[in-house]
C-alpha cells in the first residue's frame, strides 16, 4: 500500500486491511506459517515531518530451534516512527546511528510505501531463538530422535567430536609410551 504524504492534511490519514506475507519471502527459515496480518494505523503531519502510528496483529508458527516441533505464537505489536525529509543538499556520509536514530525514518520521496515496514516489522517480531519449551531436550545428534519423547538407543560419544584430532594424537603416540626404556 502506497501514500501520497503530501495529499495529508491537517486530519491524520488512516489505514485498515489485513495482508498476507509469504514465508519464504521473509528469508528465515524458521517461519513456517503466517495467518493473515490484521494492519491498521494513522498518519499525522507535524511541523517538522509526519509521525506514524500502526498497530498489526497475526499468528506465527515457528520451528523450535532445539527440536524442530512447530511452536504457534501469537503477536500483537505497535509501531511508532518520526518520518522525515530528507535534506535537499545533505551529503550522504556514514555515521553510527544514535538511539534516537532508531524511531526516524528518513524519507526521499512524498510517497510511503508500507510494504517494506510491514515486513520489517514481522521479521523483527521472530524470536531469535524460538522454543517449544524452555527445557527442550531437542534431537539426538547420532540418530535424530526427539529427546523429548524419552531417551534413544543409539550409542553416543561420550566426548566432544572436536577433540578427535588430539585422542588420534595421543592413540598414535600412547604405543611409544609403553615400550620399556633401554
Amino acid at each position: 500500500m502506497k501514500i501520497r504524504l503530501d495529499e495529508i492534511g491537517d486530519e491524520p490519514w488512516s489505514w485498515h486491511s489485513e495482508e498476507t506475507v509469504e514465508p519464504s519471502s521473509l528469508e528465515r527459515d524458521e517461519i513456517l506459517e503466517l495467518s493473515p496480518i490484521e494492519w491498521r494505523g494513522e498518519i499525522s503531519r507535524l511541523d517538522q515531518g509526519f509521525l506514524l502510528r500502526a498497530h498489526l496483529s497475526y499468528g506465527q508458527t515457528l520451528a523450535c530451534q532445539r527440536c524442530l516441533r512447530p511452536v504457534t505464537d501469537k503477536v500483537d505489536d505497535e509501531l511508532e516512527l518520526l518520518l522525515v525529509d530528507h535534506e535537499p543538499g545533505a551529503e550522504e556520509e556514514e555515521r553510527e546511528l544514535e538511539e534516537e536514530d532508531l524511531g526516524v525514518l528518513v524519507i526521499d520521496e512524498p510517497e510511503l510505501d508500507l510494504w517494506p515496514l510491514l515486513r520489517e516489522q514481522v521479521q523483527l517480531n521472530v524470536p531469535m531463538r524460538p522454543l517449544c519449551t524452555e527445557d527442550c531436550a531437542g534431537l539426538c545428534p547420532v540418530c535424530g530422535a526427539d529427546l523429548n519423547e524419552g531417551a534413544c538407543d543409539c550409542a553416543r560419544q561420550s566426548f566432544d567430536p572436536r577433540w578427535s584430532g588430539l585422542a588420534a594424537l595421543r592413540d598414535r603416540l600412547a604405543p611409544e609410551a609403553d615400550e620399556p626404556e633401554d
